[in-house]
């Protein structure tokens, strides 16, 4: 009987002990199944707003709460994914959030040191639902894998896995992969290769112990082990693995460093313009139109040349380059001393400044649009203008006067006089006009400048100026520069997307041709800046410089259809430069970045628009040749305003072709006698060999390094090439637009011929020249 007693009683003993345990379990599940849990998407760290470049390159970050920028999972390189998944939760895709197998093993090897059982759902329940949990570790254990449990209930594995991806810390102050990819490797995460993801995949377990720059050995150790995990799981072939061991990491030092932090703040600037709402808002991605591999060597190519500059006073430039397609900014050096003094932080390509000539093309192409041709004879000659201020008397940058010139070689050559001749003509409000039409608004106002404003007497930007020239390299269409191309959330949704605009038309697609041929015809530009090579681009190219009074600011701004790229060199503080002219200032920054940047680019020069001709006319006086005319030349003209009548200026007289000079061009030009031309080649002929001239005595130079020539023609656009020869032998080819050779210098008498192929056939010219001893 005592034993049934005590049997009953230890029955029911029993019993109650199993209440005990299962009501508070009970209960536990029933607050945990249904106590509600925030989205996961509301619980994510917020990021710092980052402005990244086209490719996603950090330009500009809020490191207050780490670097992290949001990326979708299927932006992530698979092999990135298969590495993490590899290192820290090898059966992510078969368990319900905790791993049995895992919390088995780590059970077992307790005694052997901590074995990691959390899977990567806990980890992200740990990270982002219990970060300032201080429950006791067990309470903590278990509200984490109920955590993990309805995060697999309530989301995908893809979501989870994207989340995690975006959210666990790598080092460096680095949060997620794509700030990861960046910090580590300078590429986006799409763009990891095996070893670097595999790399990448073993620092969460100890983001400092494994920094592969601070502790090479242990971040190598911990890599292998990935790439063997990886191996195992079959996400890698043992060949794979064995090459991405032995690949050399090129890993970045330089993670403390802005890129392009002036052009950052611009993008900042323009997204307050077109959505105020976004600015300074927090956890935005700015995707710009930066090419920050551009930017930083543009500035590269700046800063060193700017050393070259210093015995001159010379000490900042500025550099912007522009698809004049798009108006997209592609590059932005806003100076090269960003934290260095205290105008290093002056955007100096959004500086205003005086332009000097740079503003030339502009007034011309409104001369254009009232009558002028690129024939069209003007005066270079002393002159004195009237104006309320009192009279004004321009010169020459070398104070020599040339006469009669086409407005072809006035343009290229960077006249004074004839370019403020032609705006007393055609009147300051029609120049402003012109320029308002290609976007330079900031001279609208500087009527006061009067006459002055040929050469450059208002003020504008880099940043604008450049954009007019785009006019030029775009048949004459403008887009307004733009940097801003797309704004996300932290969660990638798209909360702003630059859309297309239509282009303005600024000027005719003749004009613009027009003027770009001019601003890339070497000859013409002979006048003014002689036979230098420091314009000479790969491809061919449009430019234009720029010089103002008082050395204070020296540009060159230049084009081709692709790429447009403007210069500034001068002070921040506006103090003056000693000797520094455009060409040796800001020409040699402008041929780098021109050539850097359309390197691979399709910068064919466009064919001439149907509504031009090309006629041949006698410079500089815009007729047709007459018999005696020493100087025929091809030039391009809008159908219409072609010349029909014959100059008669000319007439031969004991081998010298003298010209009637106009009357206000007679005094101290020193176009009183031009040789005459090779009558049997000229006649009928399009091909004109402009150097050497005609029997032409050359002189061997032995203080120099090298003796050489270069040889110059002017032919038809149309010719499909041209050919060189000296004395019957081939010596090179060129292109129709760049009708030029540089030939070593022999002693004794030579013949050039020159042969532009046309579809018509060939058309050339023959010169005789001698090369003595000096």
């Amino acid at each position: 009987m005592l034993q049934s007693i005590l049997g009953g009683w230890r029955w029911r003993s029993g019993l109650r002990s199993m209440w005990f345990i299962a009501l508070p379990a009970l209960l536990l599940w029933a607050v945990l199944r249904f106590a509600p849990l925030e989205p996961l998407a509301s619980r994510t760290h917020p990021a710092g707003t980052v402005v990244v470049d086209a490719s996603g390159e950090p330009l500009q970050r809020d490191r207050r709460d780490g670097l992290r920028i949001p990326v979708a999972l299927e932006r992530v390189a698979p092999q990135a994914v298969a590495a993490t998944i590899a290192a820290e939760d090898q059966r992510y895709c078969w368990h319900p959030g905790v791993d049995p197998l895992a919390v088995l093993r780590a059970l077992v090897r307790r005694r052997d040191g901590p074995s990691g059982a959390s899977t990567i759902t806990q980890q992200l329940a740990r990270r982002v639902y219990l970060r300032e949990s201080e429950a006791p570790t067990v309470v903590r254990k278990l509200h984490e894998i109920w955590i993990a449990l309805e995060l697999e209930r309530r989301a995908s594995k893809e979501g989870i896995l994207s989340a995690y991806l975006n959210d666990v810390y790598y080092g460096r102050n680095a949060y997620g992969i794509e700030a990861a990819a960046w910090t580590y490797f300078g590429v986006s995460a799409a763009e990891l290769d095996l070893a670097q993801a595999a790399m990448l995949a073993g620092l969460p377990q100890r983001p400092a112990d494994l920094d592969p720059v601070e502790h090479p050995a242990a971040a190598r150790e911990r890599q292998t082990y990935v790439l063997d995990q990886m191996v195992a799981a079959g996400s890698a072939s043992r060949a794979a693995a064995d090459a991405a061991r032995s690949e050399e990491l090129a890993l970045r030092t330089d993670i403390g460093e802005s890129a392009a932090p002036h052009f950052a703040q611009f993008a900042l600037d323009e997204l307050s313009v077109v959505r105020p709402d976004l600015a300074g808002r927090s956890g935005l991605t700015i995707e710009t139109t930066l090419d920050a591999g551009t930017t930083r060597e543009a500035e590269r190519i700046a800063a060193a040349h700017l050393q070259r500059l210093a015995p001159h006073d010379a000490h900042d430039a500025a550099v912007v380059v522009l698809d004049p397609r798009s108006g997209a900014v592609l590059a932005m050096v806003g100076g090269v001393h960003f934290g260095e003094t205290a105008t290093g932080e002056v955007n100096l390509a959004l500086a205003a400044r005086q332009p000097g000539s740079a503003l030339k093309p502009f007034l011309y192409a409104a001369a254009l649009n009232r009558g002028y041709t690129a024939a069209s004879e003007l005066l270079d000659v002393p002159t004195t203008f009237q104006t309320p201020t009192g009279q004004y008397a321009p010169f020459n940058a070398d104070s020599k006067f040339r006469g009669p010139v086409s407005l072809r070689t006035a343009l290229a050559s960077s006249l004074n006089v004839p370019a403020v001749r032609t705006l007393d003509e055609i009147g300051v409000s029609a120049f402003l006009d012109e320029t308002e039409r290609v976007g330079l608004q900031s001279l609208r106002g500087s009527e006061r400048q009067g006459l002055a404003l040929a050469l450059g007497g208002g003020e504008v930007r880099l940043l604008d100026l450049t954009s007019a020239y785009g006019a030029l390299a775009a048949s004459g269409l403008h887009q307004a520069p733009y940097s801003v191309v797309r704004v996300r959330d932290a969660a990638s949704n798209v909360l702003y997307e630059h859309q297309p605009r239509e282009a303005h038309r600024a000027m005719s697609p003749e004009h613009a041709f027009i003027l770009a041929d001019v601003l890339s015809d070497p000859v013409a530009r002979q006048a003014g800046f002689g036979q230098t090579r420091a314009f000479d681009t790969a491809a061919r190219s449009g430019v234009k410089t720029g010089t103002t009074s008082g050395g204070r600011d020296v540009w060159a701004v230049g084009f081709n259809p692709a790429r447009v790229v403007g210069v500034w060199v001068g002070n921040a503080d506006s103090t003056p430069m000693r000797e520094v002219s455009s060409v040796s200032g800001a020409a040699p920054i402008w041929r780098a970045v021109m050539d850097l940047t359309s390197a691979g680019e399709a910068a064919t020069w466009p064919a001439p628009p149907e509504g031009l001709v090309e006629i041949t006319v006698c410079a500089p006086t815009g007729l047709r040749p007459g018999l005696d005319c020493p100087e025929p030349t091809a030039e391009w003209f809008v159908r219409g305003t072609e010349p029909a009548d014959v100059e008669g200026l000319h007439a031969r007289a004991g081998g010298v072709v003298p010209r009637d000079l106009p009357r206000e061009a007679r005094a101290g030009s020193a176009d009183a006698a031009v040789a005459p031309a090779r009558l049997d080649e000229r006649d009928g002929n399009r091909v004109h060999i402009v150097q050497p001239a005609q029997g032409a005595v050359m002189f061997i130079a032995p203080e120099l390094g090298s003796q050489e020539m270069l040889v110059q023609a002017r032919v038809p656009a149309a010719a499909t090439h041209v050919e060189f020869r000296i004395d019957g032998v081939g010596v090179g080819m060129a292109e129709a637009g760049r009708a030029q050779l540089v030939v070593p210098l022999t002693v004794g008498p030579h013949e050039l011929w020159v042969g532009a192929y046309l579809p018509g056939g060939l058309e050339f010219a023959r010169v005789t020249y001698q090369v003595v001893k000096r």
